[in-house]
């Protein structure tokens, strides 16, 4: 009996093991397929009967037969050709960014008992640093390491992963402090990694630059997300939450930080920004195969001596065509040419022309669906006063003889544009008030004056206490407040 449970367990070790191999390589193997920008330049996988250690590197960023290319000596002109011209020549030798490695270490415990827990495996994750990076990291993190993760690998292929990265501390004495509070994150994903769930955790973030006069403090941020990738990650679907407690911006010297002396007066007026109780919504869908997606991001907060009882933006797009979108994207993202790695800015604007080009009759059937993205919504409400701005943009009734057109022919044609503001007068006084100390705007009192030429001329409409616009271009047309651009004024 004893024997037979040695032989079974035995068993199940082996099985378990061959599953967590199974895992890693295929997730490896995906990975550059994602983008051209992540790269596993090494993998190691040292298997024994009870675990395992994978040691991967990656690179992220331009490859480095990019950057060879890009430090390569210009070519010289056979003779009797003209030589090109300096800026040419500096262009051709500009080094794009060195890509980022990263070397990550998984210690693997083999089930079906695994770290004292039933599970497929348990895995406890770090990064390998050299000595120069050790020391770096020290710097930052102390004697703690930056970044450990703690993954359990359940039977059936989904697992659960806890990662954390240590809290940060850097300290220049005359120059400013920044203080990380760290960061937590708890991850499931399903067998097929088609859906994942995710909490994270940031405590907060201190920083502040004495010499520039700049102060930034970061509250709590909490977010969770619900999401299904199953027809690419680029076509996430599903709901996603977010809170940040507060966020402080104070520049005593000004945005400029008092760097330039010489600068107009008014330059350097002190800024401080307080927003608090930050709340992020999101929620994506695909429906008949259009890609839909919502977000509204609202709070309250203060501006100088200015405080804003609410704001509220919500954006989103509608009726874009999924397998059309991954399309592009996915070209997009494996053209590491397009991002100009280690390319001059004229190869990198051929290069991106050339994709445009490639991609042109795929974006352009993708404005049969009738696409539309926008501003639904951006109120801001201060001291009982309301003012709202919002705008949408798209293509409406393409037809397969329209998509024979040239692409700006076929935006002229098909493309719509609507764009709608209601404002408080009063706010207009106080922005001419805030202007006029620096001779940017009329004086305040002039503001009324303006408002009633714009509105006898039709740029403007009065409403009450409130001044309102709406501009809209369709069918090749524009208007603005319903009266063609050309008629105003008569």
């Amino acid at each position: 009996m004893a024997a037979a449970i040695v032989v079974a367990y035995g068993g199940s070790t082996w099985w378990t093991g061959s599953k967590v191999r199974s895992i890693y390589e295929t997730a490896l193997d995906e990975m550059p397929r994602q983008t051209a920008f992540v790269r596993v330049t090494e993998r190691k996988y040292e298997r024994s009967f009870f675990g395992a250690v994978s040691t991967v590197t990656m690179e992220i960023g331009c490859a480095a037969d990019a950057a060879a290319v890009a430090q390569a000596p210009a070519a010289k002109p056979a003779e009797g050709e003209e030589p090109e011209e300096e800026e040419d020549r500096d262009e051709t030798q500009a080094k794009p960014p060195k890509p980022l490695r990263i070397t990550i270490r998984d210690t693997i415990h083999h089930g079906p008992i695994a770290g004292g827990t039933l599970a497929a495996a348990t895995i406890d994750s770090e990064l390998v640093l050299d000595i120069k990076a050790q020391a770096e990291a020290e710097k930052l993190f102390g004697k703690a390491r930056p970044l450990t993760a703690f993954t359990k690998v359940n039977f059936d292929g989904s697992y659960a992963i806890d990662m954390a990265v240590a809290p940060a501390r850097l300290a220049e004495e005359g120059k400013g402090v920044l203080a990380w509070q760290g960061a937590h994150a708890h991850i499931e994903v399903n067998a097929g990694r088609t859906k994942a769930r995710y909490d994270m955790t940031m405590p907060g973030l201190d920083f502040n630059d004495a010499a520039k006069g700049v102060q930034v403090k970061m509250g709590k941020l909490t977010a969770k997300a619900d999401m299904d990738n199953s027809a690419g990650w680029i076509l996430a679907t599903g709901k996603t939450e977010g809170r940040l407690e507060s966020f402080e911006l104070s520049a005593t010297k000004g945005l400029a930080g008092g760097a330039d002396a010489d600068a107009p007066a008014g330059t350097h007026k002190p800024v401080k920004v307080l927003l608090q109780n930050i709340d992020l919504t999101g929620d994506a869908s695909i429906k008949d195969g259009l890609y839909a997606s919502d977000a509204t991001l609202k709070g309250q907060g203060k501006i100088g001596e200015t405080s804003i009882d609410k704001f509220e933006m919500s954006s989103g797009a509608r009726r874009i065509h999924a397998a059309g979108y991954k399309k592009l994207a996915d070209a997009y993202l494996q053209s590491s040419a397009a991002a100009g790695c280690g390319k001059s800015s004229k190869a990198t604007q051929a290069a991106m022309k050339a994709l445009a080009d490639q991609l042109a009759p795929d974006l352009k059937a993708m404005a049969k669906y009738s696409p539309e993205f926008g501003l639904d919504k951006m109120v801001v409400e201060i001291g009982g006063k309301r003012g709202e701005i919002s705008y949408t943009a798209g293509m409406v009734g393409v037809t397969d003889e329209d998509l024979q057109a040239p692409g700006m022919a076929l935006l002229m044609k098909r493309g719509v544009l609507k764009a709608n503001a209601r404002l408080p007068v009063q706010w207009l006084e106080q922005i001419a008030a805030t202007g006029a100390e620096s001779g940017q705007t009329p004086p305040p009192d002039k503001v009324a004056g303006l408002v009633e030429q714009g509105e006898q001329l039709g740029f403007v409409k009065r409403d009450g206490e409130h001044v309102t616009g709406q501009v809209e271009f369709s069918e090749g047309s524009l208007k603005v407040n319903g009266t063609p651009l050309n008629a105003l004024g008569k």
